[in-house]
């Protein structure tokens, strides 16, 4: 099978778009301060500052009847590791890392998300 012109040039595109994504990545880290906070019933819980981390914190909250959540915090973001609910779905959540986003258990009533300094990627519509 032999290569046309076309197929050279959208192998191209393809590996040019690669490296800029790439590179954008690298070279545009995020260097805002972050902080997770973390809120049982409307109340805050605990205020940590991912910058300040050296090692991952894990958080465990025990809820009432039997419940519990542990939340693991690092420099690179924040996540659910295991809970008890019926769905599970804080921990399908992943990884939060930019200020704005937030994971919430509606069941156990906690919540997750990142403050800081740098501005959330929103839209004109959200804001």
């Amino acid at each position: 099978m032999k290569f046309k012109k076309g197929d050279m040039l959208l192998l191209l595109i393809i590996l040019i778009a690669g490296i800029s994504y790439l590179g954008l990545n690298f070279l545009y880290k995020d260097t805002g301060e972050k902080t997770a906070v973390i809120s049982v019933d409307g109340q805050e819980y605990e205020r940590i500052d991912m910058n300040r981390l050296n090692d991952e914190k894990l958080v465990h909250i025990d809820l009432a009847e039997g419940r519990y959540i542990d939340i693991v915090i690092n420099t690179e973001g924040a996540y659910v590791s295991d809970v008890i609910c019926p769905d599970k779905i804080c921990v399908k959540t992943g990884v939060i890392d930019r200020v704005g986003e937030s994971i919430v258990c509606l069941p156990n009533r906690v919540q997750v998300f990142i403050e800081g300094t740098e501005k959330p990627e929103v839209d004109s519509v959200s804001q």
